[in-house]
């Protein structure tokens, strides 16, 4: 009886194992890596990443990220507005967009992106990832003074707005952001 239930269970994990296995190869073949051009301004930004202190992220990014350049098919079927890049947790998949490398306007801003996306391999949602990123703009390089007229600055703003509003309710800070200083 017991040879049986230890069978049992052998074959339901092995198909388990099998079945995620062959979920995660699905998103890997329908979909394309980044260029050379484009992975070596991924590594830049994760550069930054690290030369500004954000160790774990980076190693994370470094170590375990399968970085895409065009949408596997589980992404093509949700909408995406203003997309840098989408995050598939637990499949340590990031998949860049064109914007990610065409509106950025340099590393720094690349470096945000990914930031934002790593803390949703951390399994952190929208609220989360938003608002660390945006609490941490300034030991990124990535400020008002800095950024602040390049319209990546200005539409992450805007969706940190709506994604974590309780970072803006503030009256007595300029525009009403509790983060500045």
């Amino acid at each position: 009886m017991l040879t049986l239930l230890l069978q049992y269970l052998w074959n339901y994990t092995a198909l388990t194992v099998l079945s995620v296995a062959a979920f995660y190869l699905s998103l890997i073949a329908t979909s394309l890596p980044p260029t050379a051009e484009e992975r070596a301004a991924i590594d830049r930004a994760i550069g930054v990443l690290e030369q500004r202190g954000f160790v774990n992220e980076a190693r994370v990014l470094r170590s375990s990220v399968t970085f895409r350049a065009t949408d596997h098919w589980l992404n093509a079927i949700i909408e995406k507005e203003n997309a840098y890049a989408a995050a598939n947790f637990p499949f340590q998949l990031i998949t860049t967009y064109p914007d990610f490398f065409n509106k950025a306007v340099d590393d720094t801003e690349r470096a945000a992106v990914l930031l934002h996306e790593s803390r949703h391999l951390f399994g952190e949602d929208e609220n989360a990832a938003y608002s660390y990123v945006w609490q941490n703009r300034e030991r990124l390089g990535w400020t008002l003074r800095s950024h602040g007229t390049t319209a990546s600055y200005i539409t992450i703003e805007q969706q940190t707005r709506e994604m974590a509003p309780e970072l803006f309710n503030c009256p007595e800070r300029p525009w009403s952001d509790c983060t500045l200083r």
